[in-house]
């Protein structure tokens, strides 16, 4: 389909997503897990995240995403949040997340410090992982970090 029409390849890959996303879904309905892994399925965006209200610990690792979305603010319960190598530049508008206390998003996109600002108001993070972005490259960065999020614990650069 995207190779006859590549002017919707975008809406494409995001719908897609969207399945996957059911599917998944519709395969922990019995399961009542509160563990979710939705790595490896070059997701585009995050959808339904209304059914993962009780959800601990989720995945997302090994996919396009571009950001994570403010709807993940439904997730109260959540406390561990693996995004590594997805395509994530900035964390801007994401809202706090009041159980969060394992946040990793190693190998992204993101270039700057002040990309990172919303997590200064996520009142349990403890540990953050950013190995492999290209913010890691910028001399100091780890005290820029540790003044910018000064509750986190453990910053690994």
């Amino acid at each position: 389909m995207q190779a006859a029409d590549p002017m919707r390849s975008a809406y494409l890959d995001d719908l897609r997503s969207k399945f996957l996303i059911e599917n998944s879904l519709f395969k922990m309905e019995y399961a009542e897990s509160r563990v979710v892994d939705l790595s490896q399925r070059g997701l585009t965006i995050l959808c339904h995240l209304e059914h993962l209200l009780v959800v601990t610990h989720m995945n997302l690792s090994d996919n396009l995403l571009r950001c994570l979305p403010p709807s993940l603010a439904m997730m109260r319960c959540l406390e561990v949040l693996e995004a590594d190598e997805n395509r994530i530049e900035t964390l801007e508008g994401l809202p706090p997340l009041p159980r969060l206390e394992e946040l990793s998003l190693c190998n992204n996109r993101i270039r700057r410090p002040s990309d990172l600002r919303a997590l200064a108001s996520f009142p349990k993070l403890a540990h953050l992982n950013l190995q492999g972005n290209p913010l890691c490259q910028i001399p100091g960065v780890q005290s820029e970090l540790a003044t910018l999020l000064p509750n986190v614990a453990t910053i690994l650069t």
